[in-house]
């Protein structure tokens, strides 16, 4: 309240001082101090007014800057291309040498449309000619920090920012590309954002490869080429939890103490429908992050046999919803498996559910507990369920313990009470077994706008923002540890 009687008392002075930096200031170009000055630059920091000439080079490197044009009366909203602005491919902003030597590109100076995070603009680029690079118009782009829509004749380009500030708006702030490209149009034009290119369908297209070169960079698979990545090597855990050979010796006496505590829960809000075209659907990264390889999964699924029984114990819909209605849905929600302390994804156990809370992965464990909201249920057939599961590699001395949340236990008969509270199981020590509940709400907020993507696309979304959850984890887990 201080501050805002404080801005009360000045606001009149405030809006004097804006009103007054939008105004002619001087006739005389700053840089050449000779011609007069018609031209200013919005993004620049600081009162500037240049000639037409000293404005193009200043900006020779600053071609995303938004220019106005004085016409007597007011600035108006004006270009660098306008004003004989060409992007140079290379020589550092210089033209090429054997610029109109080479006789074989007739489109020499190329209008090109640069998506960039303060709008969208249209520059004539001019491509390099020089023996023995890049003729492919694609990679000169790419060199200059551009990612090319096309590899043929690219005319639409994202800059690498671009595409940067739209993978992370899209992890926090949950925005869908439709909403991310209009803000970028608003930006370009407030008054009439109809009048700027759309080239949102460009966008989502893009920022597929984009997400998808920047997981191999970041997981080193760019260096080294020769081996690809595998099944879940796109993918973070946890890094506190016990893992053998990593952050805790090979052979451990007391195997409970360091019982590895995973959580398994289902989201139906995360419903996928179904392709009117699956043949023509192309996977970047199947089965190399939290998702399970496609193939092997629908291959588990065919050759398990489906039990029609329902739930012996409680009413809980996980299990009675299994033949619910899935009109034009191919999946009616996901299973999940996360350490139980941390709430951190396991890499290839993350399934799509058919017909409720059936058939999921459960992890690459050794001596682990289970906790699931119908473990006394899922238990029962455990043998038949680990068999061919495809996130789950077990050895033949594995010892699974099923227990049941604490929150969900109150929903299941008495006799499930002793043997599944995890009050009463060693090695589970104080966890409520209910983590997977908080990670569902930021992954609600994404499902309407991932219902309808192909199934490559969704995969790799869910992918992305499990690996972000495990990520924002992994680097503030030092402090929680320092203060323990």
């Amino acid at each position: 309240n201080d501050f805002i009687a404080e801005y009360l008392t000045h606001r009149d002075t405030y809006l004097d001082v804006i009103l007054d930096s939008e105004k002619f200031a001087t006739g005389i170009c700053e840089t050449c101090q000779c011609e007069d000055a018609a031209f200013h630059c919005t993004t620049c920091t600081g009162d500037h007014s240049w000639c037409q000439p000293c404005l193009l080079k200043s900006h020779q490197s600053l071609p995303f800057h938004k220019i106005q044009l004085w016409n007597g009366k007011c600035f108006e909203d004006d270009t660098l291309a306008d004003q004989g602005f060409i992007w140079y491919m290379g020589h550092g902003g210089k033209s090429c040498p054997f610029y109109g030597v080479a006789q074989s590109h007739v489109d020499q100076d190329t209008p090109v449309i640069i998506v960039h995070s303060s709008g969208v603009f249209t520059h004539n680029v001019s491509w390099c000619q020089c023996p023995g690079s890049h003729h492919e118009h694609h990679l000169q782009l790419l060199q200059a920090g551009l990612f090319p829509a096309s590899t043929t004749h690219p005319r639409t380009a994202f800059t690498f920012e671009v595409l940067d500030h739209f993978l992370i708006d899209a992890l926090e702030c949950k925005t869908s590309a439709m909403s991310f490209f209009e803000k970028i149009r608003r930006l370009t034009n407030n008054a009439f954002p109809d009048t700027v290119p759309d080239r949102y369908r460009e966008l989502m297209r893009v920022s597929r490869l984009w997400r998808d070169l920047k997981n191999r960079k970041w997981f080193g698979f760019g260096h080294d080429k020769e081996a690809p990545p595998s099944a879940g090597d796109l993918a973070l855990f946890c890094p506190s939890c016990p893992q053998p050979g990593i952050n805790m010796p090979l052979v451990w006496e007391q195997q409970w103490l360091v019982m590895k505590r995973l959580v398994v829960d289902g989201n139906f809000t995360a419903q996928h429908m179904n392709m009117r075209q699956p043949e023509l659907d192309v996977f970047l990264s199947d089965g190399l992050g939290y998702m399970v390889t496609d193939r092997e999964y629908q291959a588990h699924l065919t050759s398990a046999i489906e039990s029609k029984e329902q739930s012996l114990c409680s009413n809980h819909r996980a299990v009675n919803a299994a033949n619910t209605n899935r009109s034009n849905l191919r999946a009616t929600g996901v299973g999940a498996t996360a350490c139980a302390r941390h709430g951190c994804f396991v890499p290839h156990c993350i399934v799509d559910f058919q017909k409720g809370e059936r058939q999921h992965a459960a992890g690459n464990v050794d001596n682990s507990l289970i906790i699931y909201d119908v473990g006394c249920q899922w238990n029962l057939n455990f043998g038949q369920r680990v068999a061919n599961c495809p996130g789950l590699a077990l050895p033949d001395n594995t010892k699974i313990v099923a227990a049941v949340g604490k929150f969900h236990l109150s929903a299941h008969k008495l006799a499930c009470f002793a043997r599944y509270s995890l009050n009463f199981i060693q090695g589970a020590g104080q966890v409520d077994g209910e983590i997977l509940e908080t990670l569902w709400a930021p992954f609600n907020k994404i499902s309407p706008t991932a219902r309808s993507m192909s199934q490559a696309h969704r995969q790799e979304i869910l992918d992305d923002h499990m690996r972000n959850s495990n990520w924002r984890k992994l680097v503030r887990i030092g402090k929680c540890l320092y203060l323990e």
